[in-house]
């Protein structure tokens, strides 16, 4: 990410207002110099895809699901390479205490620590800072 006006580090989707400080918090430590957003709806999160390039949102699978519109502006934000950090608190996991990568998709279970959360978001920003690890193929 350059330092453009128009960029930031980290949104983060999540209306619990407790969690979304832990989440906040610990993107902040990791990613450091880049701006962490927190947005709490679907069309506060269309505004910051629309005017800001995102280098990792970070959402909660439930959440994901829970309207079109989020699911679409997801789909649009990993199209135009923005990582996804998606914490899984549905009862099926890719990994049930641990982390999963594919490309720029990143999956931690809720019931993760705070260091494998912290190892995730270091390697978002590895990948983030080196766009070619984020490929498929």
């Amino acid at each position: 990410m350059t330092t453009a006006n128009d960029s930031i580090g980290v949104v983060v989707l999540e209306p619990n207002a407790q969690l979304l400080q832990k989440l906040c918090a610990g993107a902040q430590k990791v990613w450091g110099k880049y701006e962490v957003l927190p947005r709490q709806t679907g069309k506060e999160l269309q505004l910051a895809a629309d005017n800001l390039q995102i280098g990792l949102l970070v959402v909660r699978a439930s959440i994901q699901r829970s309207s079109a519109l989020i699911q679409n502006i997801i789909a649009d934000l990993y199209a135009e390479g923005t990582q996804l950090l998606i914490i899984q608190d549905t009862p099926f996991k890719l990994s049930a205490t641990g982390n999963t990568s594919i490309a720029g998709m990143h999956f931690l279970s809720d019931k993760a620590g705070d260091q494998q959360y912290s190892d995730i978001l270091a390697l978002s920003l590895v990948r983030h800072c080196m766009p070619g690890l984020n490929k498929l193929v």
